[in-house]
């Protein structure tokens, strides 16, 4: 299990249903940036900063986007906090291109597991 921390810019979780089969859609994942800054300007040319990235929050046992995370996430206030992400990196296809992608299975806040919303 790998470990990275983020400072979390948004928690976004839930389900809706599909208009044309009916089905419905269930999705959980945080956007996040480095919890440090990045400065890679080369030649007098300034780039200082961090991407903003999306993870999906899985649910380790069932495969499923893990709405229970992210409600324990947004109970837990962490907009613009560093939280400590624990998860396995994976290689996904997207828009016909490899990509490593990080999925998160747990958070932790200040060392501490993220506590169960009530």
């Amino acid at each position: 299990m790998a470990t990275e921390t983020y400072v979390v810019l948004s928690v976004s979780a839930g389900t809706i249903i599909d208009k044309d089969s009916g089905n419905p859609i269930v999705w959980a994942n945080v956007e996040v940036v480095n919890a440090h800054s990045n400065n890679n300007g080369r030649d007098g040319n300034v780039s200082y900063g961090s991407p903003r990235v999306k993870f999906n929050l899985v649910n380790r046992d069932t495969g499923k986007p893990h709405i229970e995370l992210a409600k324990r996430l947004e109970h837990a206030k962490v907009y613009l906090q560093p939280v400590t992400f624990e998860g396995v990196f994976d290689v996904v296809k997207q828009k016909g291109e490899e990509k490593i992608s990080f999925v998160i299975f747990d958070a932790q806040l200040e060392h501490k597991p993220v506590a169960k919303a009530s």
